[in-house]
């Protein structure tokens, strides 16, 4: 008897835990859609506390979200190749620099590829900022993207000059 009492209390713990949980989501997704920001389909079925923005989204999202872009590798690999306009908060300074940052402002954060990013979005979200955005795959993958349209563009030109011959 006493065991079924305690599974009951360790169920009710994680249910209340849960619960503020989906609290939470509930309440960061009204923020969003009040402020027009933009809403990942992804991060509300899979119950995420931030959104995934793909890589070929990332222009358009600088747009209409007017945030800033938060860039969570080491300052060497920010420094090869990053978003334009990016803030270099390497990983283990987030929690020093969060100065930098406003909580009402939305935050794109990429890392190479996605995995610190979340784990950054994780510690922005426990500190109270809401509005937070994963680059799905992070930069490898948007390198990736723009070398595939870059060898489109390529192509189309090419396409363009044997035609004019």
């Amino acid at each position: 008897m006493e065991g079924q009492i305690a599974d009951l209390k360790k169920s009710e713990v994680e249910l209340r835990m849960q619960n503020q949980k989906l609290n939470q989501i509930i309440k960061n997704l009204g923020r969003k859609l009040i402020v027009r920001l933009p809403i990942s389909l992804e991060s509300l079925e899979k119950g995420l506390t931030y959104d995934l923005i793909f890589p070929d989204e990332v222009e358009s999202w600088s747009r209409v979200a007017n945030g800033v872009v938060v860039d969570v590798r080491p300052a060497h690999e920010h420094a090869r190749g990053s978003i334009p306009n990016s803030l270099n908060i390497p990983f283990d300074q987030i929690n020093l620099k969060l100065n930098l940052l406003t909580k009402d402002q939305p935050i794109l954060v990429v890392c190479e590829n996605g995995i610190k990013s979340v784990s950054a979005c994780e510690v922005l979200n426990a500190k109270g900022y809401p509005f937070t955005y994963v680059l799905k795959g992070g930069m490898s993958m948007l390198r990736t993207e723009e070398n595939a349209r870059a060898q489109v563009t390529e192509v189309e030109t090419q396409k363009e000059s044997v035609a004019n011959l």
